[in-house]
């Protein structure tokens, strides 16, 4: 018993929340009018940002066009800032047409943006946002890690209504996936932290799941407990939408106990709030609580009727909903149609200058153009790969400077009659760590160069994989022996066998397949 995917509906508005100051406030057209005058600049961008908020609410074509155009500014601007956002944004606008694959792909982009950026609060919302993502798509596992990353942020950054919902949230997973008790602490903290801060809605979500759950469990004084309490906080806050639920769960403990009239006298106040508001799934569903009950009490004639009329509402319900989700894979098709065909009117923009007076010898220019991008690109890829040989060679020497000193001070040790002083203190470089965070960092970055979506796809489809399995992925993919990767990591060559079998495991490669010919694969 829950109320579906609630827990996304706080995605769009937290984003907007750190981004923009109240966009609501600001209409299309003025932020149309502003734009006639705003220069090719990061006021530009912020403006665009802005309408894309706007158009969030009422036309996500629109704003998927103005996401590109902002993206595009901040790309000519060099405003990464500008670039992280707009990259949020095309991800929301994926994640609320249903195509949850490319959100995560925009989302991961906006991420490694915000990351480089050390941009905290970005990168919060985006974890959070990934986390929606892979729970949506049943990735359960993955969407806790992400949301765990989520609130160690906030709660460093001092952030008090992020942690909620994401408590919550992470709630709600444990309930999918059947573990109880995770589910029932998360809704107890969610409650308890919401209540101090007033963050209503996860807090009235997690009693009545609270309450559910514990009628799953009997215990009906808890069950009792928690959905008096969320009628109490609904009719406080006014949040009769979910009355009619409410009142749904009191008839289903009431019935669990075996007081029918008390059962009955619930789901007709739960039917009667929701046709008022017309929630077809709530009329529907107590339609069939009150079929069950009269069937109890030996009322085989109203039992019939709500029966029929709950099995003719619920193939209309099912009906609208199968059609609602054809229409919403049908605008994610549409979307991402779109998508590609703006994609093609920035790059036309942006290539433009470089043609407009060349029409006469437009042919000439676009062959030579094309030469000097051919060998352009040939260069600069020529170029990174030498770069990246020579920080895997810089490390490869060091190394086996290291272990040569080392294997040295192994033999003075073995051959010396007393170990004085000195030696005590040579035998300490044995244990120094061989190379610096820097190094590593200017081997990654030129690794980055040659395979740009290397480390991204991996994260993308194992996300729990670790930094140093990602290291020993890298290295394997350069085609290195087990002797030079353990002497560039520092480790024995049986170390790494054991490191690449568990990183085998990790991946999902088949035992008969080979760890390098994988990762051969894999840009």
């Amino acid at each position: 018993m829950t109320l579906g995917r609630i827990y996304i509906l706080l995605t769009l508005s937290l984003y907007a929340s750190f981004f923009v100051v109240q966009a609501q406030n600001r209409t299309i057209d003025s932020l149309t009018a502003v734009l006639q005058t705003v220069p090719d600049d990061t006021n530009r961008v912020n403006c665009l940002i802005d309408l894309c908020y706007a158009y969030g609410e009422t036309d996500i074509n629109k704003m998927l066009e103005t996401a590109h155009e902002a993206l595009a500014c901040a790309k000519r601007n060099n405003f990464e800032k500008g670039m992280s956002d707009a990259y949020g944004l095309l991800g929301s606008a994926y994640a609320d047409a249903g195509n949850e694959r490319k959100a995560v792909e925009f989302y991961l982009e906006s991420l490694r943006i915000a990351e480089k950026r050390n941009d905290l609060k970005l990168m919060a919302i985006n974890y959070h946002d990934l986390g929606s993502s892979y729970q949506t798509e049943g990735k359960y596992d993955a969407a806790i890690q992400y949301y765990q990353k989520a609130i160690a942020i906030w709660k460093q950054t001092g952030n008090k209504r992020g942690p909620v919902t994401v408590m919550y949230n992470t709630g709600y997973v444990y309930q999918q996936q059947g573990k109880d008790s995770l589910a029932l602490s998360y809704y107890h903290e969610t409650v308890k932290q919401g209540s101090k801060i007033n963050n209503h809605y996860p807090v009235l979500l997690s009693m009545i799941n609270m309450s559910g759950l514990y009628l799953k469990q009997k215990d009906y004084g808890k069950a009792h407990e928690y959905i008096e309490k969320a009628l109490q906080f609904a009719a406080n806050k006014e949040n009769t939408n979910v009355l009619s639920e409410i009142y749904g769960v009191y008839s289903e403990i009431y019935a669990a106990e075996g007081r029918l009239e008390k059962a009955k006298e619930m789901a007709e106040k739960g039917l009667t709030l929701a046709k008022q508001y017309n929630i077809k799934l709530y009329i529907s569903q107590n339609y069939k609580r009150l079929a069950d009950i009269h069937h109890s009490l030996g009322n085989s004639e109203k039992a019939y009727d709500f029966l029929s009329s709950y099995a003719a509402l619920n193939d209309s319900v099912k009906s609208e909903s199968n059609q609602a989700a054809m229409d919403k894979m049908v605008h994610s098709y549409e979307l991402e149609k779109k998508d590609i065909e703006l994609a093609a009117q920035v790059q036309q923009y942006e290539s433009g200058i470089f043609r407009r007076n060349a029409f006469i010898g437009l042919l000439i220019c676009l062959l030579l153009l094309a030469f000097l991008l051919y060998n352009r690109t040939k260069l600069i890829l020529s170029s990174r790969q030498h770069q990246l040989k020579h920080y895997t060679q810089r490390l490869l020497e060091k190394s086996k400077i290291i272990s040569s000193i080392t294997e040295e001070l192994e033999a003075l040790k073995s051959n010396a009659t007393a170990v004085d002083e000195n030696m005590e203190k040579f035998g300490k470089i044995l244990h120094l760590k061989i190379h610096t965070e820097d190094e590593w960092e200017n081997f990654k970055k030129a690794f980055d160069e040659v395979y740009p979506s290397f480390f991204n796809n991996l994260r993308y489809k194992y996300p729990g994989i670790t930094a140093a399995e990602l290291r020993l992925a890298a290295i394997t993919k350069l085609n290195l022996s087990i002797k030079e990767a353990a002497s560039m990591l520092g480790i024995s060559a049986e170390s790494v066998k054991q490191s690449r079998y568990r990183l085998k495991k990790r991946i999902g490669v088949p035992e008969d397949s080979s760890l390098k010919e994988f990762l051969e694969v894999t840009r």
